[in-house]
């Protein structure tokens, strides 16, 4: 058993499978439905495959929470490595996952296992893990660690833009007719996280109007916060969008710079046609982490 705390997390964040190996993340995966077959996130589908499905099978997809036995086989293997566990889970607001992580560590009976809310999903959870990560890999206190990211998650944006209002109208978030008029209009939904949920921050017409869009977000944070780390974020690749990222870099210089693909758990519910950004404020006691 190592002295380090043991970081757990589950499929809102949207690690490779080479970075959680590499930090020895603890992973509870998310089941993905595609019409009536049940895959396992990062086991037993990609991300790929399921973009795949979507486009050229015109498959329905969605998300459930991963069964009890999960939670209770991760977290017995991490308190096995590890003296304490901390749990940097999905919003509560949009999945039951923190909620059953909790309930299996008081079924345990142990007092060794931490969880945080991070309110966010995505990118926003993962730039929360990133830092967890990078602060215990300096040695610094679990205690430390918790204020650190209970401070940051309340500065944290993160923005999606999405191409098309079709996947949005097959899983039922939205109606037909809603799905029909934003198409023939040319709208693409501006979702933002707010308040642990993701919500309508408006419309635009364009990927460049959008990108425009999320440049002035970029502007308006890096000087707010002065120390920030920024990821431009993609569903499909595209060239257009990877050539913004490099622009985002470029101009704002953030201590730490991602250009990342999307997961599946905003995929299967938006489609693959999307992009993002995130942004978060980084403490000034915690600027070595990333230098």
């Amino acid at each position: 058993m190592t002295n380090k705390f043991g970081i757990m997390t589950d499929s809102g964040a949207d690690f490779s499978l080479d970075y959680m190996k590499k930090h020895d993340l603890l992973l509870i995966r998310t089941r993905i439905m595609i019409e009536e077959t049940e895959y396992i996130d990062r086991d037993t589908i990609t991300r790929e495959e399921i973009i795949d499905k979507m486009i050229n099978d015109k498959a329905k997809t969605s998300t459930s929470v991963a069964p009890p036995i999960d939670f209770d086989q991760v977290i017995r293997a991490g308190l096995e490595r590890y003296e304490k566990i901390l749990y940097l889970g999905i919003s509560a607001k949009m999945s039951a996952t923190l909620q059953n992580a909790i309930m299996t560590a008081k079924r345990l009976k142990t007092e060794n296992f931490i969880a945080v809310d991070t309110e966010t999903v995505s990118w926003g959870q993962s730039l929360l893990i990133d830092h967890a990560i990078r602060r215990r890999d300096q040695g610094i206190p679990i205690e430390t660690v918790i204020e650190e990211i209970n401070e940051m998650k309340k500065s944290i944006q993160v923005h999606f833009m999405v191409e098309t209002l079709e996947y949005l109208r097959r899983g039922g978030r939205i109606g037909a007719a809603k799905s029909l008029l934003g198409t023939l209009m040319g709208l693409k939904p501006h979702l933002v996280v707010k308040d642990g949920e993701i919500t309508s921050a408006g419309t635009v017409k364009s990927y460049s109007e959008g990108m425009e869009k999320f440049r002035a977000i970029a502007e308006l944070y890096s000087k707010e916060f002065g120390n920030y780390v920024i990821v431009i974020m993609y569903g499909l690749e595209n060239p257009e969008i990877e050539a913004f990222a490099e622009e985002i870099r470029k101009q704002y210089k953030p201590l730490h710079f991602l250009y990342e693909p999307i997961g599946a758990n905003i995929i299967c519910h938006a489609g693959p046609y999307l992009f993002g950004l995130g942004i978060i404020k980084i403490p000034d006691s915690a600027v070595d982490a990333y230098i």
